[in-house]
């Protein structure tokens, strides 16, 4: 006779010492893996239509992602199965949260619910059972203590509250708003580093470095009483679904350039929403951008109200005349005007890489390691022939350079 649910859950808690323990969570193993996958996110292979990202940029092939995690760590869980054993994937689930050393225990009851067997083992080292025929196995995941869920935003979330709390760190409680701003210009910079160097374990230090500036600024804003760490979250997931109704509703496009002009119209709803509008097309842009960023997202702008040349050849010409003015300004000596004709020359190249299709702030960034990794070779090339830079002839130089190259 099979054990009815109930009475397994009432075998479990006797097995494993959890009576009386509040919160126990009970889970059939197939019935968890599903939940971990639900309706709405493609199972297998790309959305029709729609390529996933990684086949888009040939990254490789689309890995189904498990979410949402169906479990609660901090509390104890039982999982349950009868006949599949799901040991593979369930270790997977499990390892997305929980540490590798984390403790789990596997027990096997007969058919009649006794007791056939109990190990124990840990993510890591999952413990093998022998099971015959008509056997139901139990898996006890012990709970997570919250200073050790460090997989998770809650956990995250937990550290930064225990810093900004009572009993806290002297010097994080004494920091304002204003006083971490240079941090996260800075962690900003370092991820944007590590993108341009291609460093994907720099890349993750990097994006959990900037994570800290969010998570700081957020609870010092939930202890000042103006949004909650739940606002933050709910506030960008909003806003993410709303302006993809042709992922989230039923919306169709025809191509990138419609996602782009419906991106902007309810961007445009929702600052009416709000109360606010726009004076002009270029109302908008943050002034923190780069110089180079901000030229070339105004022009943009600037672009789509139809302010914009109708073929590249004119394009070309415009950069043609730029340059001729920059070296009639030079030739003036006047800096003042030099430097207003070379700032039009750099704004005109910007509205080049969009006719190009390239992002410029990119494409300078890309120049800028470029020269940097060749001048450090330079200088390599220099010291081991036993010479210094200034003692070698711009000739010379030329010629290692080209070498380097």
């Amino acid at each position: 006779m099979k054990t009815t649910p109930g009475q397994l859950l009432d075998a479990a808690l006797r097995i494993f010492a959890l009576e009386g323990v509040s919160g126990v969570q009970f889970w059939e193993a197939h019935a968890l893996l599903a939940a971990s996958c639900p309706p709405g996110l493609p199972q297998i292979g790309p959305v029709p239509g729609v390529r996933a990202w990684a086949e888009t940029m040939q990254a490789g092939s689309y890995p189904v992602p498990l979410v949402p995690f169906p479990l609660q760590p901090v509390a104890p869980a039982l999982i349950w199965w009868h006949h599949d054993d799901p040991s593979a994937p369930l270790r997977d689930l499990l390892t997305l949260r929980y540490p590798a050393h984390h403790l789990i225990r596997l027990a096997t009851l007969d058919p009649q619910g006794t007791l056939r067997d109990l190990v124990e083992g840990t993510l890591s080292t999952w413990p093998e059972l022998v099971t015959q025929p008509g056997d139901t196995s139990l898996l006890a995941v012990d709970r997570l203590p919250v200073n050790e869920d460090q997989r998770s935003a809650d956990g995250l979330r937990w550290v930064m509250t225990r810093l900004l709390g009572p009993e806290g760190c002297p010097w994080d409680v004494r920091q304002s708003h204003a006083d971490l701003r240079s941090a996260l210009i800075e962690e900003t910079c370092e991820v944007l580093e590590a993108l341009d160097t291609g460093d994907m374990e720099a890349l993750k230090e990097e994006l959990g470095d900037l994570l800290i500036s969010i998570f700081a600024h957020s609870e010092m804003a939930r202890q000042a009483g103006h949004f909650t760490f739940e606002d933050v979250f709910a506030q960008v997931t909003g806003k993410l679904i709303g302006r993809h109704p042709h992922v989230f509703g039923g919306l169709v496009v025809d191509g990138e350039h419609q996602v782009l002009q419906n991106w902007e119209q309810i961007k445009a709803t929702e600052l009416a929403a709000k109360g606010r509008t726009r004076s002009g097309a270029l109302d908008g842009v943050p002034p923190e951008l780069p110089a180079l960023a901000t030229a070339q997202k105004i022009g943009k702008r600037a672009a789509r109200t139809g302010f914009n040349w109708t073929d590249i050849d004119q394009v070309w010409a415009k950069i043609n005349e730029e340059l001729d003015e920059l070296r009639a300004a030079a030739a003036s000596g006047e800096p003042g005007h030099i430097a207003e004709e070379f700032g039009d020359t750099l704004f005109v190249l910007t509205r080049l890489a969009a006719w190009l299709q390239i992002d410029a702030e990119l494409a300078l960034r890309d120049a800028n390691q470029k020269f940097r990794r060749r001048f450090s070779q330079l200088e390599a090339t220099v010291a081991a022939q036993g010479y210094q830079m200034h003692a070698l002839s711009l000739d010379e130089l030329i010629r290692l350079w080209q070498t380097v190259k």
